[in-house]
C-alpha cells in the first residue's frame, strides 16, 4: 500500500463527504461519464455537482476495449489529471479492482492519492473480449470490499465505495436474476459499500423492486430503455450514471464531420452546430 500524505487524504475526504451528501439528498444524483480532462471540465461548467469517470470511455480514447487494459497505475494517473482539472467530486470507475483481494489496498490507495472521492467496483470476473460475462462468488467480492475497508482505516480515508452488481449481465431474463441481485446487493451493503450499483437495471418495475429490497442507496447504469432521471427519482433511485455514452456520442459527431469531408461535402452546417469558440476556449487553460 502506498504512503499518502495527510493533506491529500483530507482533500480527498472532503470530496468523499460531498459525494455522500449529494447521494443522500432528496434529488437524484445524475453523474455524467467523463473520459478525459476536457469532458470533465465541460460537465463541471454546465453545472453537474459531481462527475463519474467511465472506464469504457477512457479506454476508448486510447483505442482499447473496456477490460482493465490500461492497468491501475496508468488509470490512476489519468484520474489524477481529471481531479486536478475540476473542483467537484470525481468517482472513478474502478472496474474489477485490478486484481483479487490482495490488490485492493494498492488500488484504493492509488485512487485516493489521485484525489478521487470514491470508485465503482464490479463483481463480474475477468474474461476474454467477447466471452460471456460470469461472476465472482459473493464471498470473494465481500473479501475485496473488506480489504478496501481495511486500507481506508489504515490511512484515515472516507473513500466512497459504489459496489456494482453484474448479475443481469449473465441472464436473459431479469426475473431469473432478481433474487441473486438482491442477495449480492445486501451482502455488499453489509460489507460497507455506500451504494449498490445495478448493471443493466431493466424496466421501472424491476428497478422499483430493487430499491425496495436492497438495504442501501441504489444506483443504476442507464441504458437505452432506462427511465429518465425524474422517473428514476420517483422510483427511489439515489444515483444514475451513463457510462461511455458521452464518449460514443462525441465520436459519432467526429465521424459525421469526417464523412462529410471525405465525400467532398460542405462542412459548414456541422461546424455551425459545434460549440461556440469562446465557450470551447473556456474549457482550456495554460500551464
Amino acid at each position: 500500500m502506498l504512503t499518502i500524505p495527510p493533506d491529500i487524504v483530507e482533500a480527498a475526504n472532503r470530496q468523499s463527504r460531498r459525494l455522500r451528501q449529494l447521494l443522500n439528498a432528496p434529488e437524484i444524483l445524475v453523474m455524467p461519464g467523463a473520459f478525459d480532462v476536457q469532458s470533465a471540465r465541460l460537465f463541471e461548467a454546465v453545472g453537474f455537482p459531481a462527475i463519474q469517470g467511465t472506464s469504457g470511455g477512457i479506454a476508448a480514447v486510447h483505442g482499447l476495449y473496456d477490460e482493465e487494459l490500461l492497468g491501475v497505475e496508468r488509470t490512476a494517473a489519468i484520474y489524477a489529471e481529471i481531479t486536478g482539472a475540476v473542483t467537484v467530486p470525481v468517482n472513478a470507475d474502478g472496474e474489477k479492482g485490478y486484481g483479487g483481494p490482495e490488490a485492493m489496498a494498492e488500488t484504493a490507495s492509488r485512487f485516493v492519492l489521485a484525489g478521487l472521492a470514491g470508485m465503482n467496483i464490479e463483481d463480474s470476473a475477468p474474461h476474454p473480449h467477447g466471452a460471456p460475462m460470469s461472476l465472482v462468488t459473493i464471498a470473494e467480492q465481500v473479501e475485496k470490499l473488506a480489504a478496501i475497508a481495511e486500507a481506508k482505516r489504515a490511512f484515515g480515508s472516507e473513500f466512497f465505495l459504489n459496489a456494482r452488481v453484474d448479475v443481469f449481465g449473465t441472464v436473459d431474463d431479469h426475473r431469473l436474476g432478481m433474487d441473486e441481485v438482491i442477495r449480492r446487493g445486501n451482502a455488499y451493503a453489509d460489507a460497507g459499500a455506500d451504494c449498490i450499483f445495478i448493471f443493466r437495471p431493466g424496466d421501472a418495475t424491476t428497478i422499483a423492486t430493487l430499491v425496495r429490497e436492497i438495504h442501501a442507496p441504489v444506483s443504476v447504469l442507464a441504458g437505452e430503455t432506462t427511465p429518465p432521471p425524474r422517473m428514476l427519482q420517483d422510483l427511489g433511485v439515489a444515483r444514475v450514471s451513463y457510462g461511455a455514452a458521452f464518449n460514443r456520442i462525441a465520436i459519432t459527431a467526429v465521424r459525421q464531420l469526417a464523412e462529410v469531408l471525405l465525400a467532398g461535402g460542405d462542412p459548414a452546417p456541422l461546424r455551425r452546430e459545434g460549440m461556440d469558440r469562446r465557450d470551447y476556449l473556456r474549457l482550456l487553460r495554460g500551464l
